[in-house]
């Protein structure tokens, strides 16, 4: 009897972590179908870049994710590289505190960053339910598409204009945490993996929360129309950019072990 009753009990545990998974996932469609509506300096841009956005939002690496064809080791470079990436964030935002104009953009550009404080941690806790140690995170070295973003990110802020330096970062902000909305629900679902593990991808809608009003008031300052080249050009790139660190996690080759010799 207890047998039963206890098989009850974990079909309704898997029930309603099914239910919670189904739930999220139609959390997560609707934000995107709200965000889809306007992106990040759509009022500005001077160019079509839509169908860009559209390759970056439906990569083959996140539809992997989505239909959960994607390996796990695959799943584990996306991690590590993506950290070499993130762990970059506080001083990319430094940077672009430094080169504010005043104090007034300085103080906007603050409060983008505070949101952020501690989102690495939730990066290598994802790594770990995905079986990477610490270790892992240190000694990672850089896919030419993730370091070709990364430099991408630092030259802009050295050299672009007002305009560049924001809209190079927050445009890949802004797309990720549009995939962010749709890969959480989808490694939960495909992946075995909980809440607390997918925490990196879920924290991004409590980002945009804070992100999008600040990029809204900066925005405004630059409304001008060699501004709004420089703008358009900006995130252009950033978009090409980052379909490069996308690809090159993708084409990665993946080591298989050696099969083992039998010994007679």
């Amino acid at each position: 009897m207890w047998r039963r009753d206890s098989a009850n009990v974990h079909l309704a545990f898997d029930l309603c972590g099914s239910l919670q998974i189904e739930a999220l996932q139609l959390l997560a469609d609707e934000r995107l179908e709200e965000r889809l509506l306007v992106s990040f300096a759509d009022t500005l841009l001077t160019e079509d870049l839509e169908p860009l956005r559209q390759r970056l939002l439906y990569h083959p690496l996140w539809i992997g994710i989505e239909n959960g064809t994607l390996e796990v080791e695959r799943l584990r470079i996306f991690a590590l590289q993506d950290w070499w990436l993130v762990r970059e964030a506080y001083r990319l935002d430094a940077l672009a505190i430094a080169a504010a104009p005043d104090l007034e953009v300085q103080e906007l550009l603050l409060s983008k960053l505070v949101p952020k404080v501690g989102g690495y941690k939730l990066l290598l806790r994802f790594g770990e339910a995905l079986g990477l140690a610490q270790a892992d995170f240190a000694a990672v070295e850089p896919l030419a598409g993730c370091m070709a973003l990364t430099n991408f990110f630092y030259w802009m802020l050295a050299y672009g204009s007002p305009g560049e330096k924001l809209a190079s970062v927050s445009a890949s902000e802004d797309i990720f945490i549009q995939i962010c909305a749709r890969v959480g629900p989808a490694l939960m679902r495909n992946y075995g993996l909980n809440q607390d593990q997918v925490e990196f991808f879920s924290a991004h809608d409590v980002l945009e929360a804070y992100v999008s009003p600040v990029d809204q008031a900066l925005l405004a300052r630059f409304d001008t129309p060699e501004e709004r080249q420089r703008i358009t050009r900006a995130v252009r790139l950033s978009h090409e950019f980052e379909l490069l660190f996308y690809d090159t996690v993708l084409s990665v080759v993946i080591e298989k072990p050696a099969p083992s010799s039998s010994q007679g």
